[in-house]
């Protein structure tokens, strides 16, 4: 008898090491040579299986708050008397329909 659990432990997957800013992690051609070093503790530590959670994961695809920064947009308003932000639509004036978007980019 054969007996599945629905959302049970996994066997494999990929470690979360591969993805982490906090992870050093050294390959070799075969799957057996990998040597992965945390560098979210002090002192760092190697890591000697695959990791499913981790505490201290920081994700290396997405982007820090500097690194935010320098993309976000800047935005000004077209003439001296209008006023930055937004604003609800039935506070919009008559004749007012159009949006302007000026992209500069910052020296």
């Amino acid at each position: 008898m054969a007996v599945h659990v629905k959302g049970g432990t996994p066997v494999f997957g990929p470690s979360l090491c591969e993805t982490c800013s906090n992870a050093h992690v050294e390959k070799g051609y075969r799957e057996s040579e990998a040597l992965v070093f945390c560098q979210a503790t002090w002192p760092e530590h190697r890591v000697k299986f695959r990791v499913r959670e981790c505490s201290a994961y920081l994700d290396s695809n997405r982007q820090d708050l500097d690194e935010m920064r320098k993309m976000a947009w800047i935005l000004l308003p077209r003439e001296g008397k209008r006023v930055r932000g937004f604003v609800c639509p039935s506070q919009i004036p008559d004749g007012e329909s159009q949006i302007e978007i000026e992209l500069n980019t910052l020296k």
